[in-house]
């Protein structure tokens, strides 16, 4: 077997890989969104008055986010390459609405990172300032954070489309993802998406595990801070491992870069590791969300 046809094979398997995950991803998010409905409908229905769980509001934010951004993938990479894979005579031009896609897309990765640190930040202002009342108001996340994390990925992310012109058709796909060569781009990606983020997390984490150890050995808090702790510790450890079983793709991005090379493989590999992260994250979201836990049982 030449080594053409064992790469067909498994980009073709790769991309039907990452349209099951998908799939999976997605039906997961819309079961808990439901789940979530039901309930607050339930609150309204039998007019109970209990606030609004921030977790809860948090985490509807990345089932939503991980809903959209496996959308945008499929439209964007997965139907084209599904359609390319079967009839590889289709011809696919550089457009500006291929990039913009594409753009979205890597804006709502950088998002769905972000997400977890909206998470990570209120476990921290409820450990670190338990008695800020409005730092643990629903409202201000609601209204206030969550749309803001949407204007900052967006803006931040924005100089890969504009200022390095960083995304490209990429030779033998049908989509638009950031070029390889110049280098600059994946590495400003890399640190927007998720070096950004994870770091953020990284520090929001110490500084609990420092305070939680400051603490006296009985108090007010302790239970629900120590809850917190796990949390976050559950939360580190999830991305922890979607960037163990990334860091070989950017290691091959940068050689790839380096030596001014470019294969289909590497996109390949990457959309199904993005398919893999959303089912992941959508799996573990009930881990890290108490409140969306017991609405499970």
């Amino acid at each position: 077997m030449s080594n053409s046809t064992v790469s067909i094979n498994f980009n073709l398997i790769s991309t039907i890989l990452s349209a099951f995950a998908d799939s999976i991803a997605i039906v997961i998010c819309l079961t808990f969104l439901f789940i979530i409905l039901y309930h607050l409908i339930q609150i309204k229905y039998n007019q109970y008055q209990v606030p609004i769980d921030v977790t809860l509001i948090l985490s509807t934010n990345i089932l939503c986010v991980i809903i959209i951004k496996t959308t945008v993938q499929t439209i964007h990479v997965t139907i084209p390459t599904v359609l390319q894979d079967f009839q590889t005579n289709i011809k696919y031009k550089k457009t500006r609405f291929c990039q913009i896609r594409a753009y979205i897309f890597y804006s709502m990765v950088g998002i769905l990172y972000w997400s977890y640190v909206l998470l990570a930040l209120f476990r921290f202002v409820r450990i670190i300032y338990p008695k800020q009342i409005w730092f643990h108001r629903s409202s201000f996340y609601l209204y206030i954070l969550i749309p803001a994390q949407y204007i900052f990925v967006f803006i931040l992310t924005l100089p890969l489309l504009i200022m390095f012109d960083g995304l490209h058709y990429i030779s033998d796909e049908p989509y638009c993802s950031i070029v390889l060569t110049p280098i600059y781009p994946i590495i400003y990606g890399m640190i927007i998406i998720f070096v950004l983020p994870y770091s953020a997390m990284c520090i929001l984490y110490l500084c609990i595990a420092r305070k939680m150890h400051q603490m006296p050995i009985v108090g007010q808090y302790l239970r629900r801070n120590r809850r917190d702790y796990m949390v976050i510790r559950r939360m580190l450890l999830n991305i922890f491992i979607l960037c163990i079983v990334s860091i070989p793709v950017f290691i091959i991005y940068i050689i790839e870069s380096i030596y001014n090379r470019s294969d289909s493989l590497i996109y390949r590999v990457q959309w199904l590791l993005s398919s893999l992260s959303s089912c992941l994250f959508s799996l573990m979201l009930p881990l890290i969300t108490v409140r969306l836990h017991d609405l499970l049982k």
